[in-house]
């Protein structure tokens, strides 16, 4: 399946991805119960921030799949300022 490009350019430098900000997905984490020993499955995960975030503030592991080879190589090597969830 082709990605459209315009994705990969216009969200070339956020590392969390339209439509959420960090209070959206702290919000989205208590809404779900998000605890400590979790482990969720982050389908279309972009950069894998959601994980990374969820798993310094929750104590989650997860794995993050997605179909842009552009965001999945972003997703590799873990921000300094994030967990590193399993990628």
């Amino acid at each position: 399946m082709a990605i459209p490009r315009r994705f990969t350019i216009a969200e070339a430098s956020h590392r969390i991805l339209d439509p959420f900000t960090p209070a959206k997905l702290a919000d989205l984490a208590a809404a779900i119960g998000v605890r400590p020993g979790h482990t969720m499955l982050d389908l279309a995960c972009g950069k894998g921030e959601t994980l990374c975030l969820w798993a310094r503030d929750h104590g989650i592991t997860g794995l993050g799949v997605d179909l842009n080879p552009p965001f999945v190589a972003a997703a590799r090597p873990a921000p300094p300022t994030s967990a590193s969830p399993t990628r």
